[in-house]
């Protein structure tokens, strides 16, 4: 890949958002590239490596399967994150599977590539940092609503967080492409016929329509409510 692409590539990274020409030329350098085809899998679950992955094209999956094949969503990635952060970081096995969704492209970094990167930059570090603890703000959200709230509104809170991921289409996120009922479901631990039938519910009282092969939150302030509600926020 000519320099010139990986460092258009490495300026799509989050955590690297304040870091100076020279530095992401640097880092273009040290960077190791490849490129997984849809369905290819990135990373396996409890895989020893340590790696640090950006994300600088494409959509990826964090999975993991249980012992009796059933699939748990954990989230999907998109261009300008980052993966394996936690790995290099601590040392421990891969705490989940990552499949690539559609063609994606990795820069990538060893452990120390990453340490060095985090010691030599306080702009990265504190970024990551930031990024981690999203991540467990998310994951903190995911456990009480596993714990504390019925199938229906688990679906209702995985959809406004799909809505925000998605990001901002004034008051009416898309969602494109729209994730499938079965994806709906292996995220929040239920069936396919329960997000249909909420999915259905929602379309009928005007918060979600259907375009084409995506779908449409209409009202993102109504859903934002009635999560709130349904959490006694």
């Amino acid at each position: 890949m000519h320099p010139d692409r990986q460092l258009e590539f490495l300026k799509r990274v989050k955590i690297l958002d304040a870091l100076s020409q020279v530095s992401l030329e640097d880092l273009a350098k040290t960077c190791r590239w490849h490129t997984y085809k849809r369905g290819e899998e990135i990373l396996g679950y409890r895989d020893p490596s340590n790696n640090v992955f950006f994300l600088v094209s494409g959509r990826v999956r964090a999975i993991i399967h249980s012992a009796r094949g059933k699939a748990i969503i954990l989230r999907d990635l998109r261009t300008g994150d980052i993966f394996g952060e936690i790995s290099a970081i601590d040392g421990s096995p891969r705490s989940a599977s990552i499949e690539a969704l559609e063609a994606a492209t990795v820069a990538t970094l060893t452990s120390s590539q990453f340490e060095n990167l985090l010691l030599k930059e306080p702009s990265v570090a504190m970024a990551t940092l930031r990024h981690i603890a999203g991540e467990l703000r998310r994951l903190s959200q995911r456990v009480l609503e596993f714990s504390t709230l019925v199938v229906q509104n688990r679906i209702q809170a995985e959809l406004l967080r799909l809505a925000a991921d998605a990001g901002r289409d004034g008051a009416q996120p898309l969602l494109s492409p729209a994730p499938s009922l079965s994806d709906i479901a292996n995220r929040v631990s239920t069936h396919r016929e329960a997000v249909s039938r909420e999915v259905s519910r929602l379309t009928s009282i005007g918060l979600l329509r259907r375009e084409g092969r995506n779908l449409r939150v209409t009202d993102i302030g109504r859903l934002e409510k009635l999560v709130r509600d349904i959490k006694g926020e």
